[in-house]
């Protein structure tokens, strides 16, 4: 980082000297790549010096441009304390007195205690020529230059009293050139500037002070003060620095200004006003222009050092700083106010969250800032402002409120302690979204958006918002969860990956943050940044600190950066505990061979997660293939008991017998802590001897995940009931895994038992059980002793219950009572429809407690059910009483067809009869026109259903717009969502352009016909005897073209429609509708609703956001 003190060569011998160097602001050339800002033209400068040096400057190519002075005997110009002087760019021209300058001059002359510091200067000197010295007053309110010390005492008389030893004069040495003039007799030569307009005072060598401020014509303009000794300089330092106001024209900015900047802000999307400010400031690039060893500046060297000086904007947006260069005129006399009308020269932008380093200088007006782009190496400004302080304090209450979440800032700071101790103004966080507002979680959510898009910008992709999807969900476990979903741009089979910058400015806005327990890249290909190397990451992470205020290991730098960037996630944030890489690393394709480090990301998780430095503690390794050297570093970290592995799942990844073995055996250390497992689909055929050993030892397991597992032949149970009832399950997922007649009966006893009354997810799905099996296991959970979980479901579809003891499953539904409210049975294959009948009759019992049944995809012998089966369907809606939840989604394909099919409609119209059914899913069963007509029918008397899905059911436009006009003429207040029917209309459409085609291409036949015949016919009506088709198939494609037309426009009116009514009332709402019981009232829903708010059906957890918005 830049240094604040310089070393110098010093020389004692010698004469302490100063120059002064005036020059006008010019444009600048920011050069990006490196942070330095080189002058496009030369600056205009102005001396003192005789007609052969003004030549010589001239031949240079310099501007010549006279500073404010006067000459003869003029008397000064003084207005408000502040001397004005005539500015022009060609000789001085002189003034004409004005007589009310008098009493100003005897004022000044009088306040001898304004006085700060003095000093003799030189006003030139060269290598023929000897030094010709002036006289530099330092006031309270003004820097002023003198013609020599006597000229100065008679303006102030106290300079008289003052001796000062010969050694110890000054010299001013003015490179701003003008033409002969007589030596005026005026005791004050100039007046370099008013203390309140400077805008930066700042170091640029060993014995050099430059000044810059603006002048009376609102230009900006700065003066080198050149000194031979350092001790002089240091003391001249000293007192300006001292003299110069708390607030200068650096802090104000006309209003026109402003509002120029404001449109320049908001042309880049970057406009925020509460973290709008503006500054001037001035861009030191001397690195080149240094003086020499010995203290002595040429006049040439002086004139570079001045027009290497960019006066500037700093401006500060929303998610960025912006250099601005100032082409600034004095504005037409017809301005009241003499505002400035501005051009802005963009210099460059950098993103505030890229910011690393942050630098005051305690001496002068000095700052430093430290942009890390990615990838690349830190750039930094070296900037100047009277307004140092605010500008840094403005920045850092911007970085606090780009990142919200964030308790640690990955910031280093080098200034003075009062900086540092003054508390920040809080910059106002935007409102969240609408559907955000009232929940509790809207602080995570939304300071999480912001701080990407703040990332987005200082990466240099503003567009990225709208390729980067995710979601924010809550998990009991693990609070919110962060979770990233495939690109925006991705559509069906085509799956688009993440660019390398989209991955860092997701990784790095998750990095400290401390909103989210959980972060999931499931599914999301990681595998652009395995082949990235920062090779400038350990000059940022030299300064980085660990969440533990630990020191960055020197091995972690030289990292590729999909480790690092992992590793840093885990290091960083103390609030995260969860980390879901399932997917996030493809498998080499057939053929190809698999690298030695095939994942990159087991071995370097497990190294943190070993030294327990971090609080991550549950890991999805699912669908990563792990090779040998993955598998030493899992089972190293395994048998550690400082990793107190929480959750570790590693379903599909391709370990053998013995791998598994292993693997459950060394997790035996974390017996207290381990509460997940998931060891599904691999292909290792494991023994349920050693299974059950392993397993008997987690008396903590909660989550317990064995889908197609394969098993060894022996005559023991999959899972003993000493096994289950020494854990405490609240999910068994065992689908795919085959459950024979031994395992029934120990899950039996186990689910008989008070132990299975925490189980929230049982899963019993593809495991060949017949209705027999089923009937028992549901019969064993209905005579447990302990009431079971209200939100327990039972999972029991794809099994061949209907091939046996299908009458023990239909009497163990009717003995289910309250123990068991929902179940799932998907898949179910009914080889006789009579069986189907059956079960309808069952649900219709008032016996039957059954809140929410899954029945979709069910197979029947024939394509459609029975008229007689559909009126079973239909006393199911009349007569049952506690249904909330019903799913009757069909398919049809070319393979198969599983649907209760167009019949469904008859028993829809028995809703009408219903009082309890709140939600219903009937798509993909052909209802057709009929079928609509018939669900308008119900809707009108119904006033329970809330939502209703029934896409992908042929039905048009008549029919929809006859369901919407049910509703709202009938005024039907209760329900919240009706799905749109985009299949049905996507369909309906297509047949008229399919219509229209067609008409098209048989009037192109025609037409070819009628050119081919057309020198044969002798007249117009001959062809239109021949050619009559011709007519009519114009007409009729004209009037298909009119009718598609029209039925997109209907369409879309009809949507708009329902939406209006929808969303008229507070009791008409499009949120995701949370499962209410029976006996729930209204206000129970509502504060149940306030908790478990947007609540994701089928989805552990509530889905709260997707991209920046509210899922719905």
């Amino acid at each position: 980082m830049p240094p604040f003190r310089r070393s110098h060569t010093r020389n004692s011998s010698q004469a302490s000297s100063v120059s002064i160097t005036s020059a006008s602001a010019t444009p600048a050339v920011y050069l990006a790549n490196t942070g330095h800002v080189r002058s496009s033209s030369n600056s205009s400068a102005v001396s003192s010096e005789p007609p052969s040096a003004s030549s010589s400057v001239s031949s240079t190519g310099l501007e010549s441009r006279s500073v404010h002075q006067r000459a003869s005997t003029m008397p000064l110009i003084v207005t408000n304390a502040t001397a004005t002087f005539p500015c022009d760019s060609g000789p001085l021209k002189c003034v004409a007195p004005n007589p009310s300058v008098n009493s100003h001059s005897h004022s000044r002359s009088s306040s001898s205690s304004n006085l700060v510091h003095t000093g003799e200067v030189i006003s030139s000197t060269g290598l023929l020529r000897g030094k010709k010295k002036d006289f530099i007053v330092l006031t309270r309110n003004e820097l002023l230059r003198f013609k020599n010390k006597s000229k100065a005492a008679d303006m102030f008389p106290s300079l008289n009293s003052i001796q000062r030893h010969p050694s110890n004069a000054s010299s001013l040495s003015s490179t701003n050139t003008i033409a002969d003039s007589p030596v005026p007799t005026s005791p004050l030569e100039s007046t370099i500037c008013t203390l309140d307009r400077v805008t930066a005072l700042f170091e640029v060598g060993h014995v050099h002070i430059e000044v810059a401020f603006i002048d009376e014509h609102s230009s900006p303009r700065s003066t080198i003060l050149q000194f031979a000794t350092r001790a002089e300089t240091e003391l001249w330092l000293q007192k300006l620095y001292s003299s110069v106001p708390k607030r200068t024209v650096a802090h104000t900015i006309p209003a026109g200004t402003l509002d120029n900047l404001r449109a320049y802000l908001r042309a880049r999307k970057d406009y925020y006003e509460p973290a709008f400010k503006a500054y001037r400031i001035v861009i030191q690039q001397h690195a080149q222009n240094k003086s020499s060893p010995k203290g002595g500046t040429s006049y040439d060297d002086l004139t570079k050092i001045a027009n290497a000086t960019t006066h500037a904007i700093l401006v500060i947006g929303h998610y960025a700083v912006h250099l601005l260069a100032v082409d600034s005129k004095p504005s037409t006399l017809s301005s009241s106010h003499g505002e400035l009308h501005s051009q802005f020269t963009p210099l460059s932008s950098h993103g505030i969250v890229a910011l690393v380093h942050l630098a005051m200088s305690p001496r002068d007006s000095t700052f430093y800032l430290s942009f890390r782009p990615p990838l690349a190496p830190v750039r930094s400004l070296e900037l100047a402002s009277c307004a140092a302080k605010d500008i840094i304090q403005s920045i850092r209450s911007s970085l606090e409120h780009l990142r919200p979440c964030w308790t640690e800032y990955p910031l280093t700071m080098d200034v003075p302690e009062y900086v540092q101790d003054e508390p920040l103004v809080p910059v106002p966080v935007p409102d969240p979204e609408p559907a955000l507002r009232d929940d509790d979680h809207s602080y995570g959510v939304n300071g999480f958006n912001m701080t990407l898009a703040a990332y987005c910008v200082a990466y240099g992709i503003p567009n990225a918002l709208k390729n980067i999807a995710y979601e924010v969900i809550w998990d009991e476990d693990n609070g919110l969860v962060f979770r990233l979903l495939p690109t925006r741009k991705s559509t069906g089979l085509t799956q688009m990956s993440y660019s390398v910058l989209e991955l860092l400015c997701v990784m790095r806005a998750l990095r400290w943050n401390e909103a989210f327990g959980g972060i999931s890249f499931a599914g999301i290909s990681l595998a652009s940044l395995q082949d990235v190397a920062d090779h400038y990451a350990p000059i940022e992470l030299d300064q980085t600190r660990t969440a533990n205020s630990r020191r960055i290991s020197k091995f972690m730098k030289a990292l590729p950066t999909l480790k690092l960037e992992l590793q840093l996630l885990m290091l960083c944030s103390t609030a995260l505990r969860m980390l879901d890489l399932s997917g996030c690393v493809r498998p080499p394709k057939y053929g190809q061979e698999m690298n030695e480090r095939a994942s990159g990301v087991i071995d370097a998780l497990m190294h943190v997660a070993k030294r327990a430095t971090s609080n991550v503690d549950s890991f999805v390794f699912s669908n990563i293939q792990i090779d040998l050297y993955d598998f030493d570093f899992l089972v190293d970290v395994a048998s550690s008991r400082a990793a107190h592995l929480r959750n570790i799942e590693i379903a599909h990844c391709g370990l053998y017998e013995r791998e598994l073995t292993l693997l459950l055996q060394a997790l035996e250390v974390h017996e207290n802590t381990l509460e997940g497992l998931d060891i599904s689909e691999n292909p290792g055929r494991i023994s349920v001897y050693s299974l059950n050993e392993s397993l008997y030892r987690f008396q903590y397991m909660r989550h317990l995940y064995m889908r197609k597992l394969l098993i060894t032949s022996e005559d023991l149970p999959l899972l003993s009931v000493d096994t289950l009832s020494n854990m405490r399950l609240q999910r068994l997922v065992l689908d795919g895994t085959r459950l024979r007649r031994i395992s029934v009966k120990h899950l039996c006893e186990y689910l008989s038992t008070s132990r299975s009354a925490s189980l929230v997810k049982f899963s019993i799905q593809s495991c060949g059980l017949i209705g027999g099996d089923v009937g028992e296991l549901l019969s064993a959970m209905g005579k447990s002793p302990a009431k079971q979980h209200p939100d327990l479901t039972v999972y029991i579809g794809d099994n061949p219950i209907c091939t046996a003891g299908f009458d023990v499953f239909l009497s163990s539904i009717t003995k289910l009572g309250t123990n068991i409210r929902r179940i799932s049975m998907p898949r179910i294959e009914f080889h006789k429809e009579q069986f189907l009948c059956d079960f309808f009759i069952v649900l219709a019992n008032p016996e039957c407690k059954i809140t929410h049944l899954d029945l979709s995809l069910l197979l029947i012998p024939d394509a459609d059910a029975s008229a007689h089966t559909c009126d079973l369907l239909g006393n199911v809606f009349a007569r049952n009483t506690s249904l909330i939840s019903l799913n009757l989604i069909g398919e049809t394909s070319k393979l198969q067809v599983a649907r209760i099919g167009h019949g469904i409609g008859r028993a829809l119209e028995r809703l009408s009869e219903n009082s309890s059914l709140r939600e219903i899913y009937i798509e993909g069963n052909e209802l057709s026109v009929d079928g609509a007509m018939l669900i308008a029918q119900a809707l009108t008397r119904n006033r329970t259903i809330r939502r209703i899905h029934f896409d992908d059911n042929d039905i048009n436009l008549q029919g929809f717009t006859a369901i919407v006009n049910s509703i709202v003429e009938s005024g039907n207040t209760v329900i919240r969502y009706i799905s749109r029917p985009k299949m049905d209309q996507a369909k309906q459409l297509q047949r008229v352009r399919d219509l229209c085609l067609r008409s098209e291409m048989e009037i192109a036949v025609l037409r070819e016909q009628q050119r081919s015949t057309s020198s044969t016919a002798s007249s117009d009506k001959d062809m239109r005897d021949k050619f009559p088709e011709l007519t009519h198939k114009v007409e009729a494609h004209k009037k298909a073209a009119e009718t598609l037309k029209v039925l997109e426009n209907e369409w879309e009116r009809v949507y708009d429609r329902l939406d209006r009514w929808l969303k008229g009332g507070s009791c008409r709402s499009s949120a995701t509708l949370a499962y209410v019981d029976e006996e729930e009232t209204e206000e129970q829903e509502k504060a149940r609703k306030a908790r478990e708010r947007l609540r994701g059906a089928g989805r552990i957890g509530r889905k709260i956001s997707a991209g920046g918005s509210v899922v719905k």
